[in-house]
């Protein structure tokens, strides 16, 4: 038995559909990602603006030395993971980049999968009109003759 080639576009259309049902989950992902590190940097700027608050609380009190230098140094550290943090959201908003593209292009393939099933289903259908006709011609030649 042959496979129309109404059903190979079909088929082929089923598979670009689910490509572009991965494309989109995909690129979903990345934007959680991104929204999750959003997150992250606006709570290490919360806790870098209460350990300033804590910094210049300690030095206008009566603290030890060793305890000002540890209060530096994790707001040192908040710094800097704010900065990788942004750092990987900058490699992020590339990577949604590139993962919209692919589902722009995987959204065009499956539409152009669908627009050939329908050109393949017109075609077959007025392959099928002509086909009657013919017979229907047949039969009415056939029955002129008899006549």
């Amino acid at each position: 038995m042959t496979i129309s080639k109404m059903d190979r576009f079909a088929s082929l259309g089923k598979i670009q559909y689910q490509q572009y049902q991965q494309a989109l989950e995909s690129e979903q992902q990345v934007r959680e990602m991104i929204e999750s590190i959003d997150a992250s940097v606006a709570q290490v700027r919360q806790y870098q603006q209460d350990y300033q608050q804590d910094l210049i609380n300690l030095q206008e009190g009566t603290s030890t030395t060793e305890k000002l230098v540890r209060t530096r140094k994790f707001l040192q550290q908040l710094m800097q993971m704010e900065v990788d943090q942004l750092r990987q959201r900058q490699d992020l908003d590339q990577k949604l980049q590139h993962a919209q593209a692919h589902t722009m292009l995987k959204l065009q393939k499956s539409r152009m999968s669908d627009k050939l099933t329908e050109k393949a289903h017109v075609e077959q259908l007025a392959a099928n009109k002509a086909l009657d006709t013919k017979q229907m011609d047949a039969l009415a030649t056939q029955m002129y003759n008899r006549s």
